[in-house]
């Protein structure tokens, strides 16, 4: 493997190792410093997801007109804005802060992608993108931990927040030393195969609800909060560990992507049926859950850089765009659905995400 592709995915190792603990500490900052009511949390999420997703597809744009790296650099270096909600000293700046940061975080991401795509050949696309997903990911899993232990130990969010800043300048860093700008692909656009793409991603961001409701799912069913938190683990865990199994397994875009889809659904499912069987039950299927996550950032990206001529860039600003807006879509719909019953929406999640695996099914047919 290229190592301008490790470097740049051990600038997502470093990123997330900084970063997310201030995405986990947020809502606790919020409701437990600052006293903010839990909805006020709530539409300050869905406005960091709804205006995100004009970052994501500006910063597919920048980078086909400014360059992937100047772009991924450019919003690297501003995710440390995240780490300044430390220094804040009431719920706005705390907001300001925390959004500044996210939406940077938004514009850097289809940048990373496209810069990824450009050292890379076709054949090489699906290994790339599954060891950027595994080090990403285990990045996160890693901020998890530490930031565990650090509450566990009484410190401070305005002690271990502003230093999250210190992996996100080292994932800057190796951005900055790390090589970009190929060779631009001479096929033509396969529009019909971006369009699927861009609508199957749009159904599996709708049936991919956030991690909290398993943890709320798995904390109703033992009736234990810490088995609830470790949920996230598990799913974090799997995803990365799938995301490098497949960077090396002998499977086509298509196919894989197919079977992620397949497995979200039959994982959704199972909640409705094996709620009762507690965390025996359960936690297999955030497992399954992981690696559905991991076989769409794995082949995604990996179709879309094959399929989009030139305009890399666009085309991975539209599916973090695509799947952004199934994300706002989804969560609002889980929410409501499992205030009415917790069957409903595991339910809905299933068959949105079996959806998403039919269309994949046409395209397949369609590229044969």
């Amino acid at each position: 493997m290229d190592k301008d592709v490790i470097k740049i995915a051990f600038s997502a190792f470093f990123s997330d190792l900084g970063y997310q603990a201030v995405v986990a500490s947020f809502p606790l900052l919020l409701v437990f410093y600052f006293h903010v009511p839990i909805y006020v949390y709530g539409i300050v999420e869905s406005f960091s997801y709804g205006v995100g997703l004009f970052f994501s597809f500006l910063g597919g744009l920048s980078a086909d007109r400014f360059g992937s790296k100047r772009t991924s650099i450019f919003g690297n270096a501003l995710i440390v804005l995240l780490s300044f909600t430390g220094f804040a000293r009431n719920a706005i700046e705390a907001i300001l802060f925390f959004l500044s940061g996210w939406f940077m975080r938004n514009l850097r991401s289809p940048a990373r992608r496209t810069m990824v795509a450009e050292i890379t050949k076709d054949e090489e696309r699906k290994k790339a993108y599954g060891i950027l997903h595994a080090l990403d990911v285990g990045g996160g899993m890693l901020a998890i931990v530490y930031l565990t232990i650090l509450l566990y130990l009484k410190v401070s969010l305005y002690f271990i927040l502003p230093f999250t800043a210190i992996p996100i300048t080292i994932g800057t860093l190796l951005l900055v030393f790390s090589r970009s700008g190929g060779k631009k692909p001479k096929e033509k656009i396969n529009y019909k195969v971006i369009t699927g793409i861009l609508i199957a991603t749009a159904f599996f961001g709708i049936s991919t609800y956030s991690p909290g409701f398993p943890i709320i799912t798995v904390t109703q069913s033992t009736h234990e909060i810490y088995l609830g938190a470790l949920t996230y683990g598990i799913y974090l865990g799997a995803s990365a560990l799938f995301g490098y199994i497949f960077s090396y397994v002998r499977i086509g875009d298509f196919q894989g992507l197919f079977s992620g889809y397949v497995l979200s659904a039959l994982a959704s499912l199972g909640f409705v049926f094996l709620f009762g069987f507690k965390a025996e039950g359960l936690y297999p299927l955030v497992f399954l859950l992981g690696i559905a996550m991991a076989s769409a950032e794995t082949f995604e990206p990996s179709i879309i850089s094959k399929v989009s001529g030139q305009n890399i860039g666009r085309g991975m600003g539209l599916l973090s765009l695509a799947r952004g807006i199934g994300y706002f879509i989804g969560n609002s719909v889980m929410g409501i659905l499992y205030t009415i019953n917790y069957a409903y929406a595991y339910t809905f999640a299933s068959l949105v995400s079996f959806a998403s695996a039919i269309i994949i099914l046409i395209l397949i047919k369609y590229n044969k």
